[in-house]
């Protein structure tokens, strides 16, 4: 294998291994090396959420949401916990269990199946856990793309694809993949389908097997028209190419579109937008937050959402690429994968330029339990860019 020539010797970063630690124990500074770019945009994103969740939460609860602001605010506090202790483990730990957390990850998938899991919005995907619900197929992507991340390396070692990695890296993607289908969750499908794509692209898989994949996948589409999506599903695709004949499916497009043109440059003022306090966006601590961010701060504030967002997904390619080792590279760029597709899905179906498919916008949507997994995520970016080659302003 060849070692990256930036790998220093004698120093933090040796020549080791693939199953060896990436740094040696008690040589790193912490407080130096801590991405507090990538840390600080995030915590700046989930603050403005905060203040548009609660604006949003005011009238759809009879404590005036306070109980579910107390389980969101516990949730970012746990969250940042998790993400800083992450940060200070060594990366390396993540891929020696991975498999354990993969298999973890699967039990949680097949207990939405049980008494344990509650339907909402046509999917069976959730689980109660009594204060707020939980989503398995949010951290499972996590672990896939661990497990993804972990035979690429393999097969990187080993000089080429076998049908042995070749087979436990579909397995490890088809097997959640079939859980989301049978649990109705398109939204969620797409993700994993897109995190697949993106890691074992940036792995260095060969362009054969991933068109292969890729055409392998359209043929399956009419299938999954006819049979993994319910009506609803059907016309909220359909809506999306013609909301005027649809108008039953399109009544949440509609609205949402409605409610940002409202709120014009400025906007109608936190806790004061009409459609927000009337109840007329559907959805609107989840999937239409952006709706209620525009009729209420406008256009200025929506781009100040969408310019965060995309500074903390441009920070997120730069750990990928900066990352000394491919594991680090693939698992930087499948978690890089998870939070745009759900951020450019989430704003383009409030604004009318993507299908709605349930997809929360990640840091703002309501979820304590989905603010954790976020930050679970984060966590595990922030050790391979504490230990990752230097620049982008750091030395």
């Amino acid at each position: 294998m060849k070692i990256n020539n930036n790998l220093r010797t004698g120093g933090l970063y040796t020549k080791r291994p693939y199953m060896m630690q990436i740094e040696e124990k008690g040589k790193l500074d912490y407080i130096t090396k801590f991405d507090y770019f990538l840390m600080g945009t995030v915590l700046m994103i989930s603050l403005i959420g905060l203040v548009f969740l609660e604006s949003a939460m005011e009238n759809m609860y009879l404590d005036g949401g306070k109980s579910a602001m107390l389980v969101q605010i516990v949730g970012l506090a746990a969250g940042v916990v998790i993400a800083i202790a992450f940060s200070f483990a060594d990366y390396y730990l993540f891929r020696v269990f991975s498999w354990p957390f993969y298999a973890f990850n699967v039990v949680m998938m097949l207990s939405v199946f049980t008494p344990l899991g509650i339907e909402q919005y046509g999917s069976r995907a959730w689980i109660n856990i009594g204060i707020t619900t939980y989503q398995p197929s949010e951290l499972m992507k996590l672990a896939m793309v661990l497990v993804i991340a972990q035979q690429i390396e393999y097969i990187e070692k080993e000089g080429g694809m076998t049908v042995k990695r070749g087979a436990i890296i579909l397995g490890s993607f088809l097997l959640p993949l079939g859980l989301v289908f049978l649990q109705k969750d398109i939204g969620q499908s797409m993700v994993f389908i897109f995190v697949f794509l993106v890691t074992i692209f940036i792995g260095g898989i060969n362009k054969k097997y991933i068109f292969t994949i890729i055409g392998t996948g359209m043929l399956a589409v009419p299938f999954v028209w006819k049979f993994a999506m319910n009506d609803a599903r059907r016309g909220r695709l359909l809506s999306f190419m013609d909301p005027d004949k649809y108008l039953d499916y399109s009544y949440q497009l509609r609205r949402t579109i409605m409610a940002i043109g409202s709120g014009r440059l400025t906007g109608e003022g936190i806790g004061e937008g009409t459609m927000n306090m009337g109840k007329k966006i559907p959805v609107k601590m989840s999937d239409s937050i952006f709706a209620v961010i525009g009729e209420e701060a406008g256009f200025i504030g929506c781009l100040i959402v969408v310019i965060l967002m995309t500074v903390m997904l441009g920070r997120m390619i730069f750990i990928s690429y900066k990352a000394r080792e491919t594991f680090g590279k693939c698992v930087a760029a499948g978690i890089f994968a998870m939070f745009a597709f759900n951020i450019i899905e989430n704003i383009g179906m409030n604004i009318g330029i993507m299908p709605i498919t349930g997809l929360p916008l990640p840091f703002v949507s309501k979820g304590g339990s989905s603010m954790i997994t976020n930050y679970m995520a984060i966590g595990v970016l922030l050790s391979i860019s504490t230990r990752r080659q230097r620049g982008f302003f750091s030395d």
